[in-house]
């Protein structure tokens, strides 16, 4: 059995997030774990610095009843279907940095893309999911709101020791998902021939993935991989590292980032 943890900001709750967390559950049973953080207000006149010298507030105000009712929509799905689930509210305030320690203590975690902060538009995604994305002790999945289960899985190869961690996690927390069509992509922006140590990581993926196939593909810019991307049925990304500025080392470009924020399919980030 698996400890999943789905997290909510408090008042907003993601039906995308507790999909995926069912149908993993369907697969096979496991702890379900959600997370309720207080919802952030700008107006308190207390802050404190944090990362990237951003500013934020130490003091936190949450709203009680939008909390309790998702608590009770949490725990009467979680019911209906079947799921072991237990509820964390923190105490305010709480910061990402609570959040990460907690990260430690469970195989997987999952946070809805759109619904994570949103009244703060802070950009996409905004410096909370930022700052959980690169500082998580676990693997990630960001997902949206709307989205098919996955029936293809894109494995991002860069050559990194991130890309590779991130592929043999994936396959670790998914086996289901291991038996769907793979395809392992490299993307070649110059002359090359041949994906980085490729003899190697195509040994090691073709033990999990029972349907792989390997691809270099050959791009100009960014939009040329998410144009492929789109081709794709049901797909889910697996990635690697997410730096805090908001570029994923995938690629070496920002391809992540604009893959998350488009809002369509789910994506699995792991780093060491």
């Amino acid at each position: 059995m698996r400890k999943v943890i789905i997290v909510f900001d408090g008042i907003h709750y993601s039906n995308g997030a507790f999909e995926l967390a069912m149908r993993l559950n369907e697969r096979e049973r496991i702890l379900l774990v959600g997370i309720f953080i207080p919802e952030i207000d700008f107006s308190e006149p207390s802050f404190e610095l944090e990362g990237q010298g951003v500013y934020r507030p130490y003091n936190s105000y949450v709203e009680e009843n939008k909390i309790d009712n998702n608590i009770r929509i949490f725990e009467k799905n979680c019911t209906r279907h079947g799921i072991d689930f237990s509820v964390h509210r923190p105490p305010v305030p709480y910061s990402v940095k609570n959040l990460c320690m907690e990260s430690r203590f469970t195989d997987v975690l999952i946070v809805g893309m759109q619904k994570f902060y949103e009244h703060l538009r802070l950009g996409e995604p905004n410096e909370h999911l930022r700052d959980l994305l690169h500082d998580s002790e676990c693997p990630i999945v960001v997902t949206p709101e709307k989205f098919a289960y996955p029936e293809n899985v894109i494995l991002a190869y860069d050559g990194s020791r991130s890309s590779v961690y991130a592929i043999r996690m994936f396959s670790y927390i998914f086996p289901d998902l291991c038996q769907c069509p793979a395809t392992l992509v490299y993307a070649a922006s110059g002359k090359q021939s041949e994906m980085p140590e490729q003899v190697c990581i195509q040994e090691l993926a073709s033990r999990h993935f029972s349907q792989l196939t390997s691809l270099l593909l050959q791009v100009k810019r960014v939009d040329d991989l998410h144009g492929w991307l789109q081709n794709i049925s049901k797909p889910i990304l697996v990635t690697g590292a997410f730096g805090r500025s908001g570029l994923s080392n995938l690629f070496k470009k920002s391809f992540s980032t604009n893959y998350i924020s488009d809002y369509r399919y789910p994506v699995f980030i792991a780093h060491q």
